[in-house]
């Protein structure tokens, strides 16, 4: 990146350089402390490249970011224009020097830490969470809303037409001053940006494909379209919309498929969010010290655990298997029990499964392949980053006697609520109540059956364009968790029958809408007009524009239809079975 111009930066102070005099004057006698905060200093963020302080400095409140690193590999990295500390604070300037509203950098102090301290902005929350505020505040949140994107169409534009790409560019790194009037957008976290005379195309969608990946979920086709026209309007970009609508989402895709797989590379590591396990007895396994992407509030998505405290708690963990327990399934394939279980500070309620192997096949495929636990772990991690509600995966364990498989258990967070078809015979019954046990008018039944259909169609198309097909998929797979006067939410659970695919067939798609078809067919109070809907849930995306839906809808109920007929035939043979005398018994 190219550095700013002398004139921008005030002479330095010893080994450390103000934006200008007034931070000279409030800093200048604050450098010590600054660079070794003491208890007066709060730590907001710490991974293994930063750490970030809050703190008052004559009366103003202060943030400071520790750049870490070994100094040798600072000077490397600062000879080929990679050292982040000092890149941030030039590019701060640059960007407000341009009418970019960027975060406003302080100082810039070098040491054994390089230190970068900028001022506060405040009253500010961070873009994500707003949004998501906004969301739910009614018509004057999404005129909020609807401000605020072409702010930040104006300003991304404008940061572009700097020569400036931000290369981490995401709500998370956006703030949004509250206060009364249109809202004000503040760009931080700058370390990563690039500096060129004048951005390629390429580059610049490359900045929008990042913003649209982060805010997929929670936006619709036309949103994105008037944010990429008032952009195109601001930043004078070349081209019609329709060719940077479909680069930018060419680009989207091709960062979605990165960021998961970093995402799923990182669930095998020891970082700040896993940690491996090595317990007596020859256990081994892996836990979760932090939730990323909790699908719901819990204690254990607000956890914040350490490798020896799960060490403790799972010391003897062939007593907490055989000890007593609640159990929910004794069978030929697994055995599955309910019971507390004590990390540290934290009382968690969980579900611990054991596999049973079935034959001798079984036992020598495991000696070739990741055991069925470990598999359940990460697919169950790599639905919570693509946003699938489910249980969240605690930890898993397994025991070994060389290539062997002896033994294992998968560690699942407990949740709350009911089956699919019981929760619908509930709620559509006449006499049903609410969440809060008060009787639901008609009127209400009806919109919360008809929010558990279209989600269900929902939850199975993430399923299948994530790449995961679900071979259990039934009733007792699926939980709807309600909680007072929020929207049921509808968990996928069965971790052990998820599969990951290289692609999704139209055959594949068919059969999971078949099964949850044949599943809501089994249950009484369900009409024709809510299993549609559940088809109009997997069918409509925003984009998708009209939909002809009825092949889809003969095709699927002929194939449930012959599932039925099947799955009938298949009992009568065996009550068959079960009735016939054996051979040479009198009468036969």
């Amino acid at each position: 990146m190219a550095r700013v111009s002398p004139s921008v930066l005030s002479t330095p102070t010893g080994d450390a350089a103000f934006a200008d005099a007034d931070a000279a004057a409030l800093l200048k006698d604050h450098l010590h402390e600054l660079a070794r905060p003491g208890g007066n200093w709060e730590l907001v963020k710490e991974n293994a490249s930063r750490r970030v302080y809050r703190g008052r400095v004559g009366g103003r409140e202060v943030y400071v970011k520790h750049f870490l690193g070994k100094p040798l590999g600072r000077r490397l990295r600062a000879l080929f224009g990679r050292d982040g500390a000092r890149r941030e604070f030039e590019s701060s300037l640059l960007l407000r020097s341009h009418g970019v509203s960027a975060l406003p950098v302080l100082a810039l102090i070098d040491g054994p830490v390089r230190v970068l301290a900028s001022a506060a902005v405040a009253p500010a929350v961070q873009g994500d969470a707003w949004h998501v505020q906004r969301r739910s505040a009614g018509h004057e949140g999404q005129r909020a809303i609807r401000q605020a994107t072409f702010a930040l169409a104006d300003l991304v534009a404008r940061m572009h037409r700097a020569g400036v790409s931000h290369q981490d560019l995401h709500c998370g790194n956006i703030l949004v001053r509250s206060g009364p009037g249109d809202p004000g957008l503040v760009l931080m976290d700058l370390h990563r940006i690039s500096r060129r005379r004048k951005l390629s195309r390429r580059r610049r969608a490359a900045d929008l494909a990042q913003l649209m990946h982060d805010r997929l979920d929670l936006t619709t086709r036309t949103d994105r379209l008037r944010f990429l026209r008032r952009y195109l309007e601001v930043g004078e970009g070349e081209g019609t919309l329709r060719a940077w609508q479909e680069q930018v989402e060419s680009l989207s895709r091709r960062h979605r498929r990165a960021q998961y797989a970093h995402l799923d590379r990182r669930v095998r590591g020891s970082n700040k969010y896993f940690s491996a396990l090595r317990l007596g007895g020859g256990w081994r396994g892996h836990a979760i010290l932090e939730a990323k992407h909790p699908p719901f509030p819990s204690i254990a998505s607000q956890a914040r655990l350490t490798p020896a405290q799960w060490e403790q708690a799972l010391v003897d963990f062939g007593g907490l298997l055989a000890g007593p327990a609640e159990a929910l399934k004794d069978s030929r394939s697994s055995r599955v029990i309910r019971r507390r279980l004590a990390v540290g500070p934290q009382e968690l309620d969980v579900i611990i499964r054991q596999p049973k192997r079935r034959n001798f096949l079984q036992l020598l495929a495991d000696c070739f392949r990741p055991s069925r636990v470990r598999r359940a772990f990460r697919e169950g991690q790599a639905l919570l980053s693509r946003r699938v509600p489910t249980a969240i995966p605690l930890a898993f364990l397994e025991r070994r006697w060389g290539p062997f498989l002896l033994d294992s258990a998968l560690i699942t967070e407990a949740v709350d609520g009911q089956s699919l078809n019981r929760f619908l015979e509930s709620v559509l019954a006449p006499e049903s109540r609410g969440a809060v046990g008060d009787a639901l008018p008609p009127e209400q039944r009806r919109r919360v059956a008809q929010e558990v259909f279209l989600q269900l169609g929902r939850v199975l198309h993430r399923l299948h364009e994530s790449n995961f097909i679900h071979r259990d998929l039934k009733e007792t797979s699926i939980l709807v968790r309600w909680q007072g006067p929020r929207v049921p939410q509808v968990v996928l659970l069965g971790l052990n029958g998820l599969r990951r695919v290289r692609r999704i067939t139209t055959r594949r798609r068919f059969y999971g809408l078949m099964r949850l078809n044949v599943s809501l067919i089994r249950c009484p109070v369900v009409n024709r007009a809510g299993r549609l809907r559940m088809l109009l849930g997997y069918l409509r995306q925003p984009g998708s524009g009209r939909i002809n839906f009825k092949p889809y809808w003969r095709v699927l109920e002929d194939w449930s239809a012959k599932t039925i007929r099947q799955k009938i035939e298949s009992q009568q043979r065996e009550q068959k079975a079960v009735r016939r005398p054996p051979p040479g018994a009198k009468g036969a």
